[in-house]
Parts: C-alpha cells; sequence; structure tokens
C-alpha cells in the first residue's frame, strides 16, 4: 500500500510568522525540526494502519526545508526546485492516497495564519473555472487526476474548514487556530503529532471512504496578481490572455499539464521590483 505525501511548513505546529518559515532567519531551524516531526508523525501512523512505501515531496519554498537525517527511513525524500507538478511532484497512479502535513488557507482567508496562494509575493488569487481555490483544492485536483483521493490533511483550524469543503470525507488536524496572519492558539507539538499520528492511521484504514477529486472537462485558469506589472509581463505569453490589469487566463484540457505553466507564470509574475 502506498502513501504519497506533500508536506508544507505554514501550517506546521507552532507556526505563526514568515520569520518561522524562510531559511537565514533566527527561527527557521527550529521549525524545520518541528516540520520534520509533523510529518513523522503522519508516517508512523500510516505505518501501523499498513502503509509500506511513502514518498515525500518537500513542498514549501525552496523545497529543501525537511532535516533529511532526521525524516523517517521507511520515507523516500523528494527535494528540490523546480518540479512539473510542484508540490504534488512524484505523484502517479500507483499511489493509495495521499496526505497533505502543514498546509494553509488560500489568499485572504480570514484570521488564518500566513495565507496565501502559491506565491504570497506575488498573487492575490487564483480561480478555475470561476471559482476561488486555494493550493489544497489544486493540488487535491492534480491527486484525483491520477485517481488518488487526499485522505488527511493539516494545518491550522481555517485550513482544516477549507479542505472540507474542497474534499467530501477528507481526516484533518488542526495543530492551531488562527486568529490573524501572524497569531494563533497552538497545540503544544507532542499534542500534535499525537493527534497527527492518531488521524492518519484513522483515515488509512478509512481510506476508501473517501473520493478522488474528479477531473473537470476543461480548466480555465485565471490568475490575479497584486501588481498590474505580473500581468502585463505574463501576458506576453501564448496563450495567455489579459483580462484586465492584474488578472490573466489560460486554459488548459488537463491540470496536469496546466501545473508547469502555472509555476512558470507565477515566477515570471514574482516583478515586485517593476511595480
Amino acid at each position: 500500500m502506498k502513501l504519497f505525501i506533500s508536506v508544507d511548513m505554514e501550517g506546521i505546529s507552532g507556526v505563526t510568522d514568515w520569520e518561522d518559515v524562510e531559511k537565514g532567519t533566527k527561527d527557521y531551524d527550529y521549525y524545520r525540526n518541528l516540520m520534520t516531526e509533523d510529518v513523522n508523525a503522519a508516517i508512523e501512523g500510516a505505518l501501523e494502519a499498513g502503509v509500506t512505501e511513502i514518498v515525500v515531496n518537500d513542498s514549501h519554498d525552496t523545497m529543501r526545508n525537511l532535516v533529511v537525517d532526521r525524516l523517517h527511513p521507511k520515507a523516500q525524500l523528494i527535494r528540490g526546485f523546480i518540479k512539473p507538478l510542484c508540490m504534488m511532484e512524484g505523484i502517479d497512479e500507483s499511489f493509495d492516497m495521499a496526505f497533505f502535513i502543514g498546509y494553509h488557507s488560500m489568499a485572504g482567508a480570514e484570521r488564518a495564519i500566513l495565507n496565501h496562494t502559491l506565491s504570497d509575493k506575488a498573487v492575490q488569487r487564483i480561480r478555475i473555472n470561476g471559482r476561488e481555490i486555494g493550493e489544497a483544492g489544486i493540488n487535491a485536483a492534480i491527486a484525483g487526476a491520477f485517481g488518488v483521493p487526499v485522505v488527511l490533511v493539516t494545518g491550522d483550524s481555517q485550513t482544516a474548514a477549507e479542505v472540507e469543503r474542497e474534499i467530501s470525507g477528507v481526516y484533518t488536524v488542526a495543530v492551531k487556530e488562527g486568529i490573524g496572519m501572524f497569531t494563533a492558539r497552538c497545540l503544544h507539538p507532542q499534542i500534535s503529532r499525537q493527534m497527527i499520528r492518531e488521524k492518519a492511521a484513522e483515515a488509512v484504514r478509512n481510506r476508501h471512504k473517501v473520493q478522488p477529486v474528479k477531473p473537470l472537462d476543461h480548466y480555465e485558469i485565471e490568475v490575479e496578481f497584486k501588481y498590474a506589472s505580473s500581468a502585463q509581463l505574463v501576458s506576453f505569453l501564448p496563450g495567455m490572455t489579459l483580462v484586465d490589469g492584474k488578472t490573466i487566463r489560460f486554459q488548459a484540457e488537463d491540470i496536469r499539464k496546466a501545473m508547469p505553466v502555472l509555476l512558470a507564470v507565477l515566477l515570471l509574475g514574482d516583478v515586485k521590483k517593476l511595480a
């Protein structure tokens, strides 16, 4: 039985500030250890429930955050940037289920810790077929395109509520309750890990109750940037339509093909210095 884990950092136990999750800051090393322990708790629960093969994709920022020699030895690690499927790199039809560990809410979510959608610096919001969506929703759609259900998501209470709207029956663990963008009421990491381990085992045992997100007939993807210069620059690419001063649109038949394009769009659109 195979498990794919995508692990982000903003939704990790105790994290409340950008300084907690950015390389080079005084607190980063401490929180990357907490990140590693949260994912280890999920791995332990999954193994208890019968999982035999685990692939972990480090999905935060440079995607070189997990402490490699402290990661559970039963897991294989995908590490580094750039990846065509970004936070979902490595998933395919052979996996039985997926976990999202340490995830956060979409940009603008009320009281959600460090809320953003893929790029905190460049993106105001992302819509698929007219509906605003966050990272968890996008990544669950990618998993669904491979027929893989997302059965467990951990993060703050706002993220738990968001994914429960996106994925029917998904198991969630709220390791903190967002009070504001940089403030949360946090569980002790030991308590969080216990909850993650127990819920991971439960999610694996009941994986058949959670269905993969169904692929859509087509994908009309809109990216609303924070700066007009970003949208203007991206609109020069073939296949891009400038919808308004800050928004571009492109089409795709498959979310798996759309993701590498979206990644390139976001990287090119990070041009605040031109604003």
